[in-house]
């Protein structure tokens, strides 16, 4: 009995101590869950006591200070010289990086892909490579306005002895001259630039096969070099690329177009809907000049390794006739690049070259204004250049009280001398009829030359018909090179 009693006393005892623990656990875990709940709560209002990132894009840019920008074919696009670095890309985006007070890190990788990989991993803020602005690159990247419109071009070698051969004819017939000509041809272009889509596409056009090679380790300007030196038949280039590099490569002709115009601007990467950078840029691309965008353009190869290895090689010569240039534009008060740039632009600095219109030597003058200034087709260097010389001198005289600035009045005497005087004052006087100024070329009288095939009932319009881009662009590409022998010699 008393045992029974014993151990009656110890369950109760031991069920006590039981509960009683129980009891504890419990209260100790609902302690541990209401400090885990401050925690939380404290958490919670730290995180939204923190400020928030309220800056833009552009903002975290400009707060850095420095803006990285990749671009290719370095040559053309960015180069060194003497420490000095220069190229168009560069010019460009220096000018924009001044607007903002920003510093400028270049970056140069001359396989697009690459270029590409490094504007997705955001090691690079802007992609400056002439980028054209399609559809495709629409959807995954954001691009800016164009920086200018150009075409691709093809580059071709131009004919074995081309330099001993009397008329363009002959030269001419030897030239593709005709996207069709391509049926069959082998084109080498630089990998991930869209000349491999644009030959893929005349392809379809022309119902005939285009064999393309892609090239990843050679950038344009090397595919061209190739063709000059004949290790390559053809390659296909941006038409800025392509008349910048020509003045360096001798044997090349880019004259025939392959593609339609094409907006070229900057790549930049997409970045939850913010534009920012894309605004500044635009900003700036839509404030600059487009004359000063041209100008760049003309410059940009300025300390380039082909120019400057040509003017070690050249000693600073545009022709071997350099001298008797000289002599004849100071005879007619004009700077002696200038008429070489014109010189150039006529015969390429062939004495005994012949059009098939008649028109003969360095200046390419025609047979009337020959025999009017005493010389023939047997005439000497400097009988043909005094001739010419004569020439621009009276157009000189014939447009001097019509247009007064000296150095505005060259372009009038430019084009003169490409359609001849009587088309000039026709568009002259449709510029003074329809607002305006007769006597200023840029966005005046140029518009009115390029377009006076329009205009030929126009009773300002007296000597008749005018195919005016040709004279156009006599104009502006000796001009652009005027400019470029400029900075080349300067």
């Amino acid at each position: 009995m008393m045992k029974i009693k014993t151990f009656v006393i110890l369950g109760i005892i031991v069920s006590f101590c039981f509960l009683y623990s129980c009891d504890n656990v419990g209260k100790s875990k609902e302690n541990e869950i209401d400090i885990s709940d401050e925690k939380q709560e404290e958490t919670v209002t730290e995180e939204l006591q923190m400020p928030k990132d309220t800056l833009t894009v552009f903002e975290h840019l400009q707060e850095r200070g420095v803006l990285v920008a990749v671009t290719n074919c370095s040559d053309i696009n960015y180069n060194m010289y003497n420490n000095h670095p220069s190229g168009f890309e560069y010019e460009l985006l220096k000018d924009f990086c001044d607007t903002y007070d920003l510093k400028l890190e270049m970056i140069v990788n001359d396989n697009m892909d690459s270029c590409f990989r490094l504007l997705d991993s955001k090691r690079v803020d802007v992609l400056a490579t002439g980028v054209g602005l399609t559809k495709q690159l629409k959807k995954k990247y954001l691009l800016s306005n164009p920086i200018f419109t150009q075409k691709s071009v093809l580059v071709q070698r131009m004919p074995k002895d081309w330099g001993s051969m009397s008329t363009k004819n002959e030269i001419e017939s030897q030239l593709l001259r005709s996207p069709l000509d391509l049926a069959g041809k082998t084109v080498h272009v630089t990998k991930g630039l869209h000349s491999a889509k644009v030959l893929e596409h005349l392809s379809e056009e022309i119902g005939d096969t285009i064999y393309v090679v892609e090239c990843d380790t050679l950038n344009p300007v090397e595919l061209m070099c190739l063709v000059n030196e004949g290790q390559i038949d053809y390659t296909v280039v941006d038409e800025y690329i392509a008349r910048m590099a020509s003045y360096n490569l001798n044997s090349v002709d880019t004259k025939l177009a392959i593609s339609l115009e094409q907006p070229i601007g900057w790549a930049i990467k997409q970045q939850n809907n913010d534009t920012s950078l894309l605004k500044a840029l635009n900003d700036w691309i839509d404030n600059a000049e487009q004359k000063h965008l041209r100008k760049v353009m003309l410059r940009y190869v300025k300390n380039g390794k082909y120019i400057s290895s040509r003017r070690e090689e050249s000693n600073k010569r545009l022709s071997s006739f350099d001298n008797s240039i000289k002599k004849t534009a100071r005879k007619i008060g004009w700077d002696w690049r200038l008429l070489a740039a014109l010189i150039y632009q006529e015969s390429r600095f062939k004495v005994d070259l012949e059009s098939e219109k008649g028109a003969f030597g360095l200046m390419q003058l025609m047979p009337s204004v020959m025999k009017r200034y005493g010389i023939d087709y047997d005439s000497s260097v400097e009988e043909q250049l005094d001739a010419g010389g004569k020439l621009i001198s009276y157009l000189d005289k014939s447009l001097k009280n019509k247009v007064v600035d000296s150095l505005e009045r060259v372009k009038f005497i430019l084009a003169a001398y490409n359609a001849g005087l009587g088309h000039v004052y026709d568009a002259q006087r449709l510029a003074q009829k329809y607002g305006k100024a007769p006597d200023l070329w840029d966005d005046n009288v140029d518009y009115y030359i390029l377009n006076k095939s329009k205009y030929l009932n126009d009773t300002c319009c007296k000597s008749g018909f005018l195919r005016g881009t040709q004279t156009y662009r006599f104009v502006e590409e000796i001009m652009d090179r005027y400019h470029h022998y400029q900075a080349l010699l300067d």
